[in-house]
């Protein structure tokens, strides 16, 4: 593979290979399931960090960001590890371009990666991978190296109503915001403490807190995905049997419920009058044009707001959620909420004061609720109706499996550039970087540049993602160097697999004119 550097050509290939991903996540499992110390009452309430780790550690924020080690360091063959609460970090010396230590990516034995979503419309918008990174997040996720640390989101960002905290789970690492606190308030999940479990020695964790999610049943695997798992919410329960003769599974927001005897046929639980919510009187339709009226008892019955028919109309629409069974009203602080049969809705101000609707999070309340209360499918009077209210979710055939042809290797090409030759020693620089694949622009490459000056300091930047033209640009400060000084500075672009790409130049820094 031609690789363009600057002004010169080198010829390499990146390759993706799924063989070595399962391979390296293997081993990191067989590295804590055999080489981690057992639980022992006797081991020493804090670790330190291994010095082999130690610069490594500190580069990413250290015990602030990765919180404290939590087991000595440990070896597999001839990978080295040692766990934080937030992370495992690993040690490879036969890493290629030198690029010998990584995060172990824990985020994926969660089991929970999302499906990818459309690309969004806005310039501003972090789209990676095929899921949207959080304007909450996308800060710290570039502070911690993008991709290259961090790796790939595997989830849209969630909100976890026991936790009062949005979260988003990445290849390697797990961030969230706590409700109510100040915007710039992000921490890291306990991946490491969760991972480790018994084997390491912890501190009380908190709000770092991982909860694993329960894995959705495949029986309802489809409909999820094309409902989103932004309107149902992470399964909380496996799929289980129920005295009425269905299968249903419960989720952060909603119930979905499968008849054995059509397994096609997949519908939502009305859940909401059995957790209390019981059916208001019904009332005229208002004159606000912003209310779209629903009659149910001639002219009579409730008005739902537009933004709540928008968001039906994306979700299913009202067949789905029933009909309302009430007014808009205020539910608590800014937050107000409508319910339906089998759902209800809130409106509210997100974190960067938008009008936002979500689903409320009923599952939590109902998984509590004993089955043993459940009516027969014979009872008229029981909870759950012999005949499920008529929204059903028409699964597609399955296509027949085929085979993936493997893809052919694509040549990179990265070129760099200065703005200027050369600047004086208090104007500033401009670095520029493309990043092309078989000469397509290649969107959303974050580059990494490191500036080389006379002190022998080093000075890094993360550079921001590549747009639709495969470029991005770097300002740099002015310098506080002596004229005639040459500035060396080096760009490098890694893939998902480590794999380095690097490119190296310079500038001149001379004497204002």
């Amino acid at each position: 593979m031609g690789v363009e550097v600057g002004k010169h050509t080198v010829s390499r290939r990146l390759r993706r290979s799924l063989f070595l991903v399962i391979l390296l996540l293997a081993l990191m499992l067989s590295a804590c399931e055999t080489s981690a110390p057992a639980a022992n009452p006797l081991l020493p309430e804090h670790y330190t960090v291994d010095p082999l780790f130690r610069e490594f550690y500190e580069m990413l924020g250290g015990e602030a960001t990765l919180g404290p080690a939590i087991s000595p360091l440990f070896e597999y063959r001839y990978f080295k590890y040692q766990y934080t609460v937030a992370a495992l970090m690993v040690y490879d010396p036969q890493a290629p371009g030198g690029q010998y230590f990584s995060l172990a990516a824990l985020g994926l034995d969660l089991g929970i990666s999302e499906p990818a979503v459309p690309r969004p419309d806005g310039p501003e918008v972090r789209y990676v991978e095929g899921h949207v990174i959080s304007p909450l997040f996308v800060s710290i996720y570039e502070k911690l190296g993008g991709a290259r640390y961090v790796g790939a989101p595997i989830t849209e960002v969630h909100y976890n109503p026991e936790k009062r905290r949005y979260e988003q789970h990445f290849a390697n690492l797990g961030f969230y915001w706590m409700e109510g606190t100040s915007l710039d308030e992000v921490h890291l999940l306990a991946y490491g403490a969760w991972k480790c479990d018994a084997y390491c020695r912890s501190p009380r964790l908190g709000a770092s807190t991982v909860v694993v999610p329960a894995r959705v049943d495949a029986r309802f695997a489809e409909v999820v995905t094309r409902l989103g798992a932004d309107f149902t919410g992470f399964a909380l329960t496996p799929a289980y049997e129920t005295p009425d003769g269905f299968v249903e599974q419960v989720f952060e927001n909603v119930v979905l419920v499968m008849d054995p005897q059509q397994p096609r046929r997949i519908f939502l639980r009305a859940v909401t009058e059995r957790l209390g919510y019981l059916p208001e009187a019904p009332v005229s339709a208002s004159a606000d044009p912003d209310m779209v009226f629903v009659p149910l008892q001639g002219k009579r019955g409730y008005n739902v707001h537009r933004r709540l028919m928008d968001y039906l109309a994306q979700h299913g629409g009202m067949e789905l959620s029933g009909p309302p069974i009430g007014e808009l009203a205020h539910f608590k602080g800014s937050i107000f909420r409508q319910c339906f049969t089998n759902l209800c809705l809130e409106v509210f101000l997100d974190f960067a004061g938008r009008i936002t609707v979500r689903p409320a999070p009923l599952g939590y309340l109902y998984r509590l609720l004993p089955l043993q209360g459940v009516g027969n499918a014979s009872d008229s009077a029981g909870v759950y109706p012999t005949e499920p209210p008529q929204v059903v979710l028409p699964l597609e055939a399955p296509s027949p499996i085929e085979k993936t042809p493997t893809p052919k290797p694509k040549e990179i090409t990265l070129q760099v550039w200065e703005t200027y030759p050369m600047v004086g020693p208090d104007q500033s620089q401009e670095i520029g970087v493309s990043v092309m694949a078989d000469n397509v622009p290649v969107i959303n490459a974050e580059p990494e540049l490191l500036l080389y000056l006379p002190d022998n300091s080093t000075q890094r930047y993360y550079m921001y993602p590549t747009g639709d033209d495969g470029q991005t640009r770097q300002q740099i400060e002015g310098l506080s160097v002596p004229p005639g000084t040459l500035i060396p500075y080096q760009v490098c672009l890694y893939s998902l697999e480590g794999q380095k790409f690097c490119v190296q130049d310079s500038f001149l820094v001379w004497q204002n004119p």
